[in-house]
Formats: C-alpha cells, structure tokens, sequence
C-alpha cells in the first residue's frame, strides 16, 4: 500500500499522525490552527485523542509551529468530517493500515497459532494463580464463620467430657469449666490469637488436628484421675 499519509508510533505504541500533515493531505484552505480548534469541538479530548507539540521552524530563525499527534481513530473521523474526495481518501487509507497491522498480529502459520495459545494459557494460569492468592489472603485475614466455630466448640465440649469421665462425673463437675480454659488458652497460644474465634480460615484444618491431639497437663489429668476414683471408691462403699 502507497504511503498517503505519514503513520508513526508513540511511546504508548499508538499508531498517529501528524495532524498538519493530515491538514495539507486534505488541502484545507482554513489555516491550520483555526481548523484544528473546530475539529477538536467535535468531542476529542487531549492526551487522549490527540497530544500537541511544537515543531520547529524550516526557516532559519523562523518560530516554532504547533502540531498535534492524533490517533488514527480521530484521523479516520476527521477525514469523514471533510465531505470530500480527498477526505474520503483519507479515512480508506486508514482503514486499510488498521486491516494490515490486525492481520500482522493474527498467527499466520500453526506454529504461531500453538504458541498464541500456549501464551493465553500461561495468561490464564496466572489470573486464576492472581485469584487463588486473594482468596487465601482473604482466609488469613478473617477469623472462623460461625459454623465452623460451633463445629469447633462441639469437638472441643466431646474432648473434655472424654477426659473428664463423662459430662455427669465428679472430675467434670469439679474441673470441667478448668479443662475448657486450659485447652483455649493452649490453643490461642499455638496459633496466637485472643479467642479460638479469631483463628484464621485457613488454619481451621490444623486446629481440628491440634484439637486431636490435644492432652490436659499432667497436673489436671492427676486431679481428674483422683476425683474420678473417689467417686468409684465411694460407689463400692
């Protein structure tokens, strides 16, 4: 394709052009700045859809003009505006450099298609892998729900009535509420927290399995120990 109007890339890797060069292709009588002005009215933005800059002058000594990087979307609009041959000429032009730089950027042969799709693949993973994280991050953040809290504090109520004796023995009535403390307090050490409540999500796991294996103190387990056999001694007497 003949090059009609000059096209380059800015550091955003747009594609634009220079809107004096756009402005002599189209053989505008109006002078440039006033023309520009009324096609900026049309709803382009700066910094945008266009970006200004000076341009140094030819002539030895002469001042600097201003020029205007536009992207080729306002290009091809300010073409149409035109309503003449050359401007139609104009935005054909464009479109048709839009065509071939699309059709650059489509894998051409299956290799390329392979790779295109292993790049979306390693794309995906890593937006699921992105995902993942802010989950996890979200479970170490926040304490127990409520369900697993209550699921929790049941397993911890079973423990003790086992140690105990049973929720009706003399060890339970004298030490249970003792045993309570001393297993939380245990467990808020291990995972360092104020209450059980405030374990993260993620660790609910490792709490059951502490919870598992979890045993009174040596001194607790004599206590349970002695009044649980009173109370058989006192039966058999």
């Amino acid at each position: 394709m003949n090059q009609l109007i000059t096209i380059t890339q800015n550091e955003n890797n747009d594609q634009v052009v220079s809107g004096r060069e756009l402005h002599e292709f189209l053989e505008v009588k109006t002078p440039y700045h006033i023309w520009f002005e009324r096609m900026a009215e049309y709803g382009f933005t700066e910094n945008v859809d266009f970006i200004g800059f000076e341009q140094k002058s030819s002539k030895l000594g002469g001042r600097p003009s201003v020029d205007h990087a536009l992207k080729i979307d306002m290009a091809k609009e300010i073409s149409m505006i035109q309503r003449n041959e050359k401007g139609k000429q104009a935005r054909q032009y464009f479109i048709e450099v839009e065509k071939e730089l699309k059709q650059q950027l489509l894998p051409q042969t299956p290799e390329q298609q392979i790779a295109l799709l292993a790049q979306g693949n390693v794309n995906l993973n890593k937006k699921v892998e992105q995902i993942e994280n802010s989950v996890l991050d979200l479970t170490d953040r926040f304490g127990l729900p409520s369900n697993k809290a209550k699921v929790l504090q049941k397993k911890v109520a079973s423990k003790v009535y086992m140690f105990t004796g049973g929720k009706y023995s003399n060890a339970h009535k004298k030490l249970g509420a003792k045993v309570f403390r001393e297993f939380y307090k245990d467990l808020n050490n291990r995972f360092d927290v104020v209450k059980y409540s405030d374990i993260p999500l993620s660790r609910y796991d490792e709490a059951t399995e502490y919870l598992d294996m979890w045993q009174p103190s040596f001194n607790t387990t004599l206590e349970i120990r002695g009044l649980n056999s009173q109370t058989s001694f006192d039966f058999e007497a």
